[in-house]
């Protein structure tokens, strides 16, 4: 004797919930939901494809940042200034080939791989982070005039007509013995700069000014006079900033992240630092930095938060005892607080201007992949704002997840690179075929760059290839042991195809079953010729909602009609 009920599932605003059982799943998640993106309502949209390749070899590092978007090609970084076709203008050859980081600053650009540095100006022009220092003085000898004798103290600054001035050389003492004139012989300026400022003291005085300035092609210069410029100060004992794996601009300084260590410039002197007293022992190896007015979150192997505007006096609060994917920080597109964020450990995590941070996806039920790098595209499409985020890889599952989860990923793709969050409900959706490591807006579209190519993000299917979409939905029935079988599924959605139910038996055996029609306006499709799986004799079985042949889906709800029989075995 056989005894029908119905098992009503859906909408699923809280995502994949990977961290439960199957047979326990709260009733607003999926167990898996693969190449969809989930709405602010809960309801399963498979998510749109990529497009329109412009082949390139070795792409990375695209990014959109004031007003110009760069692009790494291989060992070479450029400007893009064209799409069709790809017009790239070079700033840089024979780099690593290392991801870049950018920070922009009063209309320019500036970038770092953790070798090289640079930074693009308005006309798309190359240039260092300060001027060179200077080669050290070549020679220093006595001549005519009337300076008194005694030690004079000497040194040079390589400087720009903008008013740029490199750190300086090594401080030349020089005795002159009797009253006369000193004569600086200088060294070969660097390519690119426009002057040598020289700086002196008075005879057997200590501090250094400025006697004059003069243009870069001079071979000497004598001094005559006594020194009434400005003082040279503490640019006798700077460096060039290092260069760093990550960067920001915060409270007036230029900060780079390089291995264990963060550097922080002089304040509003962004090329230079005191290599004595300007910089931070992390611990560990850092990888990544996020300012926000308040303070800045830092994360190496934990992450902490600085508090205050200037990083020199501030205090660590460590906030998260562990580390994040280097590369994913990204700006919150609907808040002004949470206003930072990037993927973690465990998951994308929201920064606050206080410092506080949350976890969205653990709150939903989901553990993401682990991975060393990534890269965070922020979407907002159709009234909705989610964040895609693409891992290197070294992604993977631990093993806290459901082994339910594993199960259902192996089923149909077991990619674990790229997940996608809704920012209004923590939902969590998994994209598959997803390779992207870095993203930009070029002329008001969305492209995405890997090694192969620039690919515009909006298509029905990733360049050719048909885009699986599932929504699984986990164990219907286990609520009893009784002997069931869905008896027919009802989905509410469209698509541009019938849409398919999957029954997966505890065995592993899958039975799937069209829908009778689609469409592509909001309607309730029909399912059915399931009563043989009776036969089967189980106590339960995964349901799963997928399209066919790439089409599109949406699905809103499903109510799964389950026949029931009053025995057990």
């Amino acid at each position: 004797m056989h005894r029908p009920r119905n098992a009503t599932i859906g909408p699923w605003p809280k995502g994949i919930n990977n961290s439960s059982r199957d047979y326990v799943l709260p009733k607003d998640a999926a167990l898996d939901a693969l190449n969809v993106d989930v709405t602010d309502e809960g309801h399963i949209v498979r998510r749109s494809g990529y497009s329109q390749t412009q082949a390139i070899d070795n792409g990375h590092s695209l990014r959109t940042l004031g007003g110009k978007t760069f692009i790494g090609l291989g060992t070479s970084l450029g400007v893009i200034t064209a799409m069709n076709p790809l017009v790239v203008t070079t700033l840089r050859t024979s780099m690593d080939l290392r991801p870049v980081s950018y920070a922009e600053r009063g209309g320019e650009v500036w970038w770092s791989n953790g070798v090289q540095s640079g930074r693009c100006n308005a006309d798309n022009t190359d240039h260092p982070w300060v001027p060179p220092t200077p080669a050290d003085i070549v020679t220093v000898f006595s001549g005519a005039g009337t300076l008194p004798a005694g030690v004079y103290r000497i040194a040079i600054t390589q400087a720009m007509n903008d008013g740029e001035e490199s750190v300086a050389s090594a401080i030349y003492a020089y005795t002159l013995a009797s009253a006369g004139s000193i004569v600086v012989t200088l060294p070969a300026a660097s390519s690119g700069v426009d002057a040598f400022n020289v700086y002196c003291t008075v005879a057997d005085g200590k501090v250094l000014q400025m006697y004059s300035a003069v243009a870069a092609a001079t071979a000497s210069v004598s001094i005559t006079d006594n020194p009434t410029g400005r003082n040279l100060r503490d640019r006798a004992f700077l460096q060039p900033m290092p260069p760093g794996d990550a960067m920001c601009f915060h409270g007036g300084r230029l900060l780079v992240m390089a291995g264990e260590f963060i550097y922080y410039s002089q304040p509003y002197d962004y090329g230079v630092y005191d290599p004595a007293q300007n910089y931070l022992v992390l611990g560990a190896t850092g990888s990544l930095m996020a300012s926000v007015e308040s303070g800045l979150f830092v994360v190496a192997d934990r992450t902490w938060f600085y508090a205050g505007a200037d990083i020199a006096s501030a205090e660590p609060a460590e906030r998260l005892p562990f580390g994040a994917a280097a590369g994913t920080v990204f700006q919150h597109p609907i808040s002004t607080s949470p206003t930072v964020g990037w993927y973690s450990d465990e998951g994308i995590v929201l920064g606050a201007l206080d410092g506080s941070v949350t976890l969205p996806q653990r709150s939903a039920g989901f553990i993401g992949p682990v991975a060393a790098s990534g890269a965070a595209w922020v979407r907002q499409r159709n009234g909705t704002s989610h964040v895609v985020i693409s891992l290197d890889d070294s992604s993977a599952y631990n093993k806290q997840v459901s082994p339910d989860f594993t199960a259902a990923r192996f089923r149909y793709d077991d990619d674990s690179t790229c997940v996608c969050m809704n920012f209004a409900n923590g939902a969590t959706s998994r994209y598959a075929n997803w390779f992207f490591n870095s993203y930009a807006l070029i002329d008001g579209d969305e492209y995405g760059c890997d090694a192969e190519g620039l690919r515009l993000l909006d298509g029905t299917d990733d360049q050719g290839v048909a885009i699986v979409a599932t929504l699984d939905c986990g164990k219907v029935g286990y609520g009893s042991l009784q002997i069931k079988s869905p008896e027919c599924v009802y989905v509410a959605g469209k698509s541009s195809a019938p849409m398919v139910v999957d029954i997966a038996l505890p065995e592993g055996q899958t039975y799937s079953y069209p829908a009778r029609t689609y469409s592509e306006t909001p309607k309730v499709m029909r399912h059915d010729g399931m009563k043989g799986l009776m036969n089967t004799r189980q106590p339960w079985f995964s349901t799963v909602i997928r399209n066919d042949s790439g089409s599109s889906m949406e699905v809103s709800a499903v109510d799964v009609v389950i026949n029931e029989s009053t025995r057990k075995i």
